[in-house]
């Protein structure tokens, strides 16, 4: 009998219990460990209140003194656990990519398997020999495939133990007190000024940050998570471990004042605020909606403290390091960091439109799409510490920015560095398509940078007030031929803003305004179809339809403007239809409305109130037309009637 030895067939190996979520342990004793090194610090630079003196005094320098050694021994223990999980998470990401790799080499064999046991159901004794042979190789490769899994196994096994020798070092006080003295410690104080020397140069940067150490940058990510967190030019994976450990210190921290029964200032619940909503941002990335598209969300900036309180909030939804198109969008008035949530989500509606706008052609590599929502400036806004009425000043101060062009300037330049600092990160050997999205106020902002040089190569303004001063023309805003990109809706009241006059041409307001309409035809953009949203009238209007629902649209399920904006940014913008811009003066859009609105609410009623009238005055007089003549026909029948009883008809 004629045998031929088929190896088993393989099992799949179970998937590792260490997933990216398992960072989140990561997260925490790194936020731990931060909030451990504040209290270090402050334990260092406070000895005894300035009214001991004597022993008393020395005694409390004593006692703070020795504190601040065994906080910093805690902190030096922590600072090595968080190195040790870092390296051990890094570990975990290679030891997936490599299960993988030998889960797909696993199904191949199984098919070289299933076909080889086909070949030999059908065989015939000639083909025998042939048979045995490939059985043979078959049988090298499954075996070859059993080391490489074992050698697998083993080093998962070695990559746990040592996570847990590390761990184990520094587990007693002893331990974690030679760990704050070891020499080999980085020098954070030293670490921190020069990356702080270093500055804007987001080049310099990035090179500084990836020569140090695993040890150093482990270290600043602990000892200064802000400063690390909202540097432009440290890769992306850096700030988001730094400002997510530093977005939980701050939850933790309030929510145990609150718990202890404190109530919250206004500015530490503003603060408390301004985290949470960057830890809904970062939640909503994992949403049922964008389940499918399987994003990542990356913390790209957290101030919560800036602009009194407004705080400054980014959040990438996909890596822009790894990125082929990237979307920075800069939102308009009223935004700050409590309202990152909001933009996020209008980041991840453009995010899910570009992905899908790229499968009916050339489907996307995963991860090839990052789009941001950056709220990095001072949008004009009411002053969150102000107490109305009696500060209301301030915040009328801080709105009315909105028709100036100050924070706009000022914002321009803090976008341009981080459009920097995003291509100085990016991983590739080329550089990323690069878009900015500018609305209402923030396209301002956008048009300052690209005015000012931004290294982006797409800008697309929407809802937009004005293109800057001195902006008179696409040309202007040093972007690629024909890569400016307009749309504004007709009842979006915002767009009905730009120009080079006033509102009141002529009159005081001429020294006000935001600059030329760009979506003017001879402004030299491409100016895209949109939702042109409900007409509306009243001040009531106004607010909800042309505000609050025309003025924020553009990035709903099924805008036009939405489908436009994934083709730029996903650089297919050839198919960006251009409706050839307004032909009308975008005053003349406000004038109009306002004549609308004369006609809407003092003529009609006034045409109403007459036709009313005059037909009430028709009806009274038929009526009393009709009433005249039945008296007068009844008074004249009771005087036929006396005089028929008076007088005979005739005399005897």
């Amino acid at each position: 009998m004629t045998t031929i030895a088929v190896p088993a067939w393989l099992p799949r190996e179970p998937e590792l219990k260490v997933t990216e979520a398992s960072s989140a342990v990561l997260t925490d004793v790194r936020a731990a460990a931060t909030a451990v090194s504040d209290v270090a610090e402050w334990a260092r630079g406070n000895g005894a209140p300035a009214d001991f003196s004597g022993n008393a005094a020395e005694a409390a320098d004593h006692a703070v003194t020795r504190f601040a050694g065994d906080t910093d021994a805690v902190g030096a223990a922590l600072e090595r656990g968080a190195l040790a999980i870092d390296a051990f998470l890094t570990q975990m990401r290679q030891r997936r990519t490599e299960h993988g790799d030998l889960m797909d080499r696993r199904q191949r064999l199984n098919d070289d398997r299933e076909a080889l046991l086909q070949r030999i159901e059908t065989a015939t004794e000639a083909q025998v020999a042939t048979l045995q042979a490939d059985a043979a190789a078959l049988r090298r490769h499954f075996e070859a495939y059993h080391q490489d899994l074992q050698a697998w196994r083993d080093r998962v096994d070695s990559d746990e133990q040592a996570c847990v020798r590390a761990l184990a070092a520094v587990d007693q006080v002893a331990e974690g007190i030679a760990a704050a003295s070891d020499p080999s410690r980085a020098d954070t104080t030293a670490l921190a000024a020069e990356l702080r020397r270093l500055g804007t140069d987001t080049d310099a940067v990035n090179a500084w940050w990836n020569g140090l150490s695993q040890v150093e940058r482990n270290a600043l990510l602990i000892s200064d998570p802000d400063l690390v967190g909202n540097t432009n030019g440290i890769p992306t994976g850096d700030r988001d471990e730094a400002n997510s450990s530093a977005v939980q210190r701050d939850i933790e921290y309030l929510l145990g004042l609150r718990a202890s029964g404190q109530d919250l200032s206004a500015s530490e619940q503003r603060w408390l605020e301004n985290a949470q909503a960057i830890e809904d941002a970062v939640r909503q990335a994992s949403d049922d909606k964008w389940a499918d598209y399987e994003i990542d969300a990356f913390i790209m900036a957290y101030q919560p403290h800036a602009f009194g309180g407004d705080g400054i909030a980014a959040v990438a939804y996909g890596n822009p390091d790894t990125a082929d198109h990237t979307a920075v969008y800069v939102p308009g008035i009223m935004q700050d960091g409590t309202y990152i949530d909001e933009n996020g989500s209008q980041a991840l509606n453009l995010y899910e439109e570009t992905v899908n706008s790229m499968l009916s052609e050339d489907p996307p590599r995963e991860g090839a799409v990052s789009t941001i929502a950056w709220i990095g400036y001072d949008s004009p806004n009411f002053n969150p510490e102000s107490m109305w009425p009696w500060d209301l000043g301030d915040s009328a101060g801080d709105v009315s920015h909105t028709v100036t062009e100050a924070n706009a300037q000022a914002g321009g330049l803090a976008l341009s560095q981080f459009v920097d600092g995003l291509n100085s990160t990016h991983t590739d050997g080329d550089q990323p398509h690069l878009t900015v999205i500018g609305h209402s106020y923030g396209s301002t902002t956008s048009s300052y940078a690209a005015a000012g040089g931004m290294e982006a190569d797409s800008l697309v303004l929407i809802g937009s007030p004005g293109a800057s001063e001195g902006v008179d023309h696409a040309s202007d805003l040093n972007m690629p031929a024909g890569q400016v990109f307009v749309g504004a809706a007709d009842n979006d009241p915002v767009s009905w803003l730009g120009g080079e006059d006033g509102v009141f041409p002529g009159s005081w307001d001429d020294s006000l305004g935001l600059g030329q309409d760009p979506a003017q035809s001879d402004f030299g953009a491409t100016v895209f179809g949109v939702d042109n949203g409900q007409e509306f009238h009243g001040p009531g209007g106004l607010v909800s339809t042309g505000f609050q629902q025309n003025h924020v649209n553009y990035f709903d399920d099924g805008n036009p403007a939405l489908a436009s904006m994934a083709d730029v940014v996903s650089g297919n913008s050839g198919a960006v239809v251009d409706t050839g811009g307004r032909t009308q003066e975008a005053h003349d859009y406000l004038y109009d409305w306002v004549g609308d609105e004369v006609t809407h609410h003092v003529v009609e009623p006034v045409v109403e109130t007459y036709g009313e009238v005059r037909d009430t005055v028709v009806e009274t007089y038929e009526v009393v037309s009709e009433g005249v003549s039945d008296a007068v026909e009844g008074a004249q029948d009771a005087w036929d009637h006396a005089w028929d009883s008076v007088w005979p008809d005739s005399w005897p």
